[in-house]
């Protein structure tokens, strides 16, 4: 076989996908060295996000599907415990999952790797009295500090207006494994969901109310100051905001979209060929913008559309990049290290006694 620069073989291997990664470390110690190193899975990671490559859906439903963005066929999650809606948000790859058990787990599909994070604080009783009470999460990157956080907001408030309401937000940190308070959260999230962060550059996004005002606001908050600020609504023509999701488009991925209307999500999917449209959780379409039609998107043995109370969707779905991303190699490695280290120490220079 030809010798190939290091380089060369790298640009090679970033643009393959994470199942053929894992089984090409096994060719040699240094592919090995190279595909496990943290910089090659950053490289890996925005080649995937650059490209559009590698993408997939979850369909968090009853019964849970994790489909190929590509074929649209089902893939398989491995030895993974998924329940039906326990789904609570994606970021380079993990995908956040809570139970109704009240655990939290992260779950890298791609290389088919769970782990369960240190339990949440308990939710004060107060959050329990009110009739409009709920707990959300939200996954994302802070970049400022290597660490990858999780946000919970627990909320109560007097009407389904949010006229008055209380809130506490807690911060997870995956670097130290722990939780810690954080700012009251100035804003009334959507109600009848568990989730309510899109990440994008370092920030969890959302669409909100800002105390008793009618108008709603695209909320975002800052991971590495983790502080909150608003951001520039999109030209909608003056239909209401409702909402904001990460759509799948096949060719890139539009992070951010304020959902308004069918027709209003194609007009934010300008310059892209195929939006794949979550419609209020009762069913999943594709959008062709050069021939604009659609169709419904069919997964097999999965029903295409529900009867669906308008507050009450059947199902919601996650766009979700196949990575190598894993937060505890560091941690495994450094493990290694000190094993080397103390095993080098033991036989150069102590001698047991029996």
């Amino acid at each position: 076989m030809p010798f190939l620069p290091e380089e060369i073989v790298r640009e090679i291997l970033c643009r393959l996908p994470p199942k053929a990664l894992l089984r090409f470390r096994s060719v040699s110690r240094s592919w090995r060295s190279l595909i496990d190193s943290k910089q090659f899975t950053q490289l890996h990671l925005q080649q995937s996000l650059r490209s559009s490559r590698n993408l997939t859906l979850l369909v968090d439903s009853s019964p849970f599907y994790y489909v190929d963005l590509d074929s649209f066929k089902q893939l398989q999650v491995g030895d993974a415990r998924i329940e039906a809606f326990s789904v609570t948000g994606s970021c380079d790859g993990l995908v956040l999952l809570i139970p109704t058990s009240g655990d939290i787990f992260l779950w890298n599909p791609a290389i088919r790797k769970q782990i369960k994070l240190a339990a949440q604080p308990v939710i004060p009783a107060r959050f329990f009295r009110s009739e409009y009470g709920q707990s959300a999460f939200a996954l994302g990157y802070d970049s400022k500090h290597d660490d990858y956080k999780v946000v919970r907001v627990c909320q109560a408030a007097n009407d389904i207006n949010g006229a008055a309401f209380t809130t506490e937000t807690t911060i997870y940190s995956l670097k130290s494994n722990s939780w810690k308070k954080a700012k009251d959260f100035p804003y009334v999230l959507p109600r009848h969901t568990s989730r309510w962060g899109i990440y994008l550059n370092g920030a969890l996004h959302t669409v909100a109310k800002h105390d008793d005002k009618p108008k709603m606001v695209i909320m975002a908050f800052d991971l590495g100051k983790e502080e909150h600020c608003e951001i520039p609504l999109p030209e909608h023509r003056g239909a209401a905001i409702r909402g904001i999701r990460r759509e799948a488009v096949m060719g890139e991925i539009a992070p951010i979209q304020a959902a308004v209307s069918r027709s209003a999500a194609a007009g934010l999917l300008q310059r892209r060929r195929r939006g794949l449209l979550n419609e209020d959780g009762m069913c999943l379409s594709w959008y062709d913008l050069k021939k604009k039609t659609v169709a419904i998107a069919r997964v097999i043995g999965f029903s295409a559309s529900y009867k669906a109370k308008a507050d009450e969707p059947f199902f919601d779905t996650e766009v979700v990049v196949e990575s190598l991303v894993w937060p505890c190699v560091e941690e495994k490695e450094m493990k290694m290290e000190m094993k080397m280290k103390r095993d080098d120490f033991l036989s150069s220079g102590f001698k047991l006694r029996l």
